[in-house]
C-alpha cells in the first residue's frame, strides 16, 4: 500500500519524500502513554511543522481502531489534516473539530469507486496538494466542507418529522399534486377527503410499523412557529367540524368549514375596502391564490376545477374552495391577521 499507491499519489501531488524538510517518514510522535508512538508520513509547512499526518493500513482494515490511534498520534500537536488509509479508502479527518473522530471526517475518497475516480482526483488535489497545504488554502475550504457535511446531516435528520408532519397536515402543493396526477391519470378528480385519507393511511401505516423518525423528527410533530395550522381537533381525538364563528359577539353560522371561511372573508372585506387586495397578497399558495379577481386565476393549473371549485363573493372577487379543513383554519388565521382581529379571543370558531 504505502509503495505502490500511497507514495506514487504523494508526489503526484508535489511531494517530494526524498527532502526531509518537506516529507517525514516515521514521524515522531511519542508521548507519556506511547513513548515509542510514530506516524506513517508526515507532510511538513514551511516552518517545519507537520501539517498533515497520514497513517496506512493494510487493504481492508480501516476502522474505529484506526482512527483513534490516528487521533491519538495528535495530542496537542497542532496538526490541521489527518489521513487514514488503506490506498484504496482516503479518509480525510479534521485535527482540531469538536466530537469523536467520526464526527470530525470531512470527506471519504474511494479510488476504486470508477464512476467517481474524477470526483476523488479532484478532492485529492483540493486537499492533499502540497501548493495548496502548504500555503494554507486548503485549510478554509475542508473547514467549509465539514461544516456543509454537518449542516446536511441535521437536515437529513429533520426530513422524516417534516414527512410526518406533512401528512398530519397535507401541504397544499403536496395534496395539489397527487390530485392533479390522478387527474391526469385516469381523467376524474379525487375528492380533498379522499387525498386527506390516503396521507392519514400513509400516516398510520409509518407509526404501526415502527419506521425510523429521529429524534430531531420528533420536536416536529407538535405545533411550530413555521408548522402550518393543526385541524381542529375535539376532546375525543377525532376532528372537529367547523360550523361558523363568532366576531366580537355576533355569531355567523355557515354549516360548513368552507362556507365559514366565505364568511370570515366577507365580514372582514365588508369592515375594510383594501381587505381584499390585502388578503390576496398574503394568501397566496405555492400553487394557486385562495381569491382572485378573474375565477381562472384561482386553479391555473387545473382548469377543470374553475367551474366547480369557486364561489363568487359579490364584491367582484372568487375565492376557491378545493380546501381541506386544515387549510381553511389556515386562511382563516391568515384573514384574522389581515384585519387585525385577534383569533380565538375577537374571533371564535363555531366547532362540533
Amino acid at each position: 500500500v504505502k509503495q505502490a499507491v500511497i507514495l506514487p499519489i504523494l508526489r503526484e501531488l508535489g511531494w517530494d519524500d526524498s527532502d526531509p524538510a518537506e516529507f517525514k517518514p516515521e514521524f515522531s510522535v511519542a508521548d507519556g502513554n506511547d513513548p515509542k508512538g510514530r506516524v506513517d508520513y508526515a507532510l511538513l509547512g514551511k516552518g517545519g511543522g507537520p501539517q498533515v499526518f497520514i497513517e496506512a493500513k493494510k487493504l481492508g482494515n480501516i476502522g474505529t481502531a484506526g482512527e483513534e490511534q490516528v487521533f491519538g498520534y495528535t495530542v496537542n500537536k497542532g496538526v490541521p489534516f489527518l489521513i487514514l488509509t488503506d490506498g484504496d479508502t482516503w479518509n480525510f479527518y479534521l485535527a482540531m473539530a469538536d466530537g469523536i473522530p467520526a464526527k470530525r471526517l470531512f470527506y471519504k475518497a474511494k479510488l476504486t469507486a470508477g464512476e467517481k475516480i474524477p470526483e476523488c482526483a479532484g478532492s485529492l488535489d483540493q486537499w492533499l496538494r502540497k501548493s495548496r497545504v502548504v500555503s494554507g488554502q486548503a485549510w478554509p475550504e475542508a473547514l467549509a466542507r465539514h461544516e456543509s457535511n454537518k449542516n446536511q446531516e441535521e437536515a437529513r435528520k429533520t426530513i422524516p418529522g417534516v414527512w410526518r408532519r406533512l401528512l398530519e397536515t397535507p401541504d397544499e402543493i403536496l395534496r395539489d399534486l397527487l390530485t392533479e396526477e390522478v387527474t391526469d391519470e385516469c381523467g376524474i378528480t379525487p375528492d380533498v377527503e379522499e387525498v386527506e385519507a390516503f396521507f392519514k393511511k400513509l400516516l398510520d401505516d409509518g407509526i404501526s410499523t415502527q419506521k425510523a423518525l429521529t429524534p430531531a423528527s420528533t420536536t416536529l410533530t407538535g405545533q411550530t412557529e413555521k408548522s402550518p395550522p393543526r385541524p381542529v381537533e375535539n376532546k375525543k381525538g377525532k376532528r372537529s367540524k367547523i360550523l361558523g364563528f363568532v366576531l366580537d359577539g355576533e355569531r355567523f353560522e355557515a354549516g360548513t368549514a368552507y362556507g365559514t371561511l366565505a364568511d370570515v372573508v366577507k365580514a372582514f372585506d365588508r369592515r375594510d375596502p383594501e381587505f381584499m387586495e390585502h388578503l390576496a397578497a398574503r394568501a397566496k399558495g405555492r400553487k394557486k391564490p385562495l381569491v382572485a379577481r378573474n375565477r381562472n386565476d384561482l386553479y391555473p393549473n387545473m382548469p377543470h376545477l374553475v367551474e366547480v371549485a369557486s364561489l363568487d363573493l359579490g364584491n367582484g372577487w372568487w375565492l376557491g374552495h378545493n380546501l381541506s379543513t386544515a387549510t381553511i383554519l389556515g386562511h382563516i388565521q391568515t384573514a384574522c391577521e389581515v384585519a387585525g382581529v385577534k383569533f380565538g379571543s375577537q374571533m371564535e370558531l363555531i366547532e362540533r
